[in-house]
């Protein structure tokens, strides 16, 4: 169904988790699971090391699609944090959403920020909000 991703709970606790424990960069990773449903998490270290961008180095980008393969699971989504403000897409963000079908998460750590994690629909250079449906 186009507008709605559905997610195991024990996945949007581990990213909020991620975005807690990596406070001062943007956290990232990849998401995996069967049929549409995001059931598994794949934690990546942020190469660019910032807290206003993240990046996945090739070389394990690599190797979490080979992970992700291995165990029997699809590529479905990305996730990241933006540690100093709100979660909706960047500039940047856009630009960068090089996988059109995966869902994109992104995760906000501001305490007066609407959803704690919102999922976005990137293609064509524009975002369209997703319901997250947790299951």
């Amino acid at each position: 169904m186009r507008g709605v991703v559905r997610v195991r709970a024990e996945v949007l606790e581990r990213m909020a988790e991620e975005a807690r424990h990596h406070a001062d960069v943007e956290c990232c990773g990849l998401l995996g699971g069967h049929q549409g449903l995001i059931s598994t998490i794949f934690p990546a270290r942020n190469a660019l090391a910032s807290a206003i961008a993240f990046e996945i180095a090739p070389e394990e980008l690599f190797h979490l699609f080979r992970e992700i393969r291995a165990a029997g699971l699809e590529f479905l989504g990305i996730y990241h944090s933006h540690p100093a403000g709100g979660n909706a897409p960047s500039a940047r963000d856009i630009e960068c959403a090089y996988y059109p079908e995966a869902a994109f998460f992104i995760v906000s750590l501001h305490p007066d920020g609407p959803k704690p994690i919102r999922a976005f629909s990137i293609r064509g250079g524009s975002a369209s909000e997703l319901t997250i449906e947790t299951v």
